[in-house]
């Protein structure tokens, strides 16, 4: 996203800019986002990080559509948002499923789509490229005994391409 500054009557404010997904690929004509997570630490004084190879995916309640973008239950996945709904965990434990269970249901549906080989791969070139992108300000004085873990989510568009939506 990109961060946009502005003064409103003498207030500094920020705005993040992110683009939004379109045509993303649907689970059940449900829009999901991908969670995943790595670990940062720091080695005999080089900063390492490691790729957590399960994640899982956290579905909508709701179906998607683009009919009406101010609906926070159709469009935001995270649990802060969905677990409000009385339809949380209706169609899947806690509105998650795993990655097997996804490759189940791109599998029923006829999607050429190996998760583990196909997607997989692509977020943890993302994650790789964002710690190399901000490794100088990790850990600038590379603490030994430290660590951090970062939940990174990424999103599917109908193309298969992937989009990191954000880093926690």
């Amino acid at each position: 996203g990109l961060i946009q500054n502005t003064n409103v009557n003498g207030n500094r404010r920020s705005y993040i800019i992110q683009k939004y997904i379109e045509k993303p690929l649907l689970y059940k004509n449900r829009k999901f986002d991908i969670r995943c997570f790595t670990m940062c630490c720091t080695i005999n004084g080089n900063l390492q990080g490691y790729y957590y190879q399960e994640g899982y995916l956290r579905t909508s309640c709701k179906e998607f559509t683009c009919k009406n973008v101010s609906n926070r239950y159709v469009h935001l996945t995270n649990d802060a948002v969905q677990k409000k709904l009385d339809d949380y965990g209706k169609y899947e434990c806690g509105n998650k499923l795993s990655y097997v269970e996804f490759q189940k249901y791109l599998d029923s549906v006829n999607m050429k789509c190996d998760f583990v080989k196909d997607i997989v791969p692509r977020m943890k070139q993302l994650t790789a490229d964002t710690i190399r992108a901000v490794s100088r300000k990790m850990d600038p004085n590379r603490k030994s005994s430290s660590f951090e873990i970062y939940g990174y989510d990424f999103m599917i568009d109908e193309d298969l391409n992937v989009w990191l939506i954000e880093v926690n």
